[in-house]
């Protein structure tokens, strides 16, 4: 009695054992629940959409137009201490509020590390085409 009592402890722990370990190919039927858990886990858990705050959109468009501003002084100013490179920085400083603001908006692209007078218009047609203004 007792090597029939081993034996389906070992029975027992072979099933839990094979119900643990990943298969190279799942069962049907454990695919089936698989699905079936999942849809049910999709309908009882609704992924929330956060919207974004619209005083952080103000804040972003506010420092667009305070940069956009500061860039067209620097220009137009023919004698400034250090333009060209008051000027890097303010086109550097302009084009990282631009891709924050794409991210934000959901523009198209990809923020990358190249920057080109050509990009910088087609985010701000981007941004201006979803009401941007600053």
């Amino acid at each position: 009695m007792a090597w029939l009592m081993s034996v389906g402890v070992f029975l027992l722990l072979c099933g839990l054992l094979g119900l643990l370990l990943p298969s190279p190919r799942p069962a049907r039927w454990r695919r089936g629940l698989r699905r079936g858990t999942a849809r049910v886990t999709s309908r009882l858990h609704r992924r929330v959409v956060v919207e974004p705050d619209p005083f952080d959109t103000l804040r972003l468009q506010t420092r667009l137009g305070y940069l956009s501003t500061k860039i067209r002084s620097v220009e137009s100013t023919p004698h400034v201490y250090a333009r060209a490179h008051r000027l890097m920085a303010l086109e550097a400083a302009y084009d990282d509020l631009l891709d924050e603001a794409c991210r934000l908006a959901g523009c198209p692209g990809e923020p990358d590390g190249e920057r080109s007078e050509a990009k910088r218009w087609q985010e701000e047609q981007e941004l201006a085409a979803r009401g941007w203004t600053w």
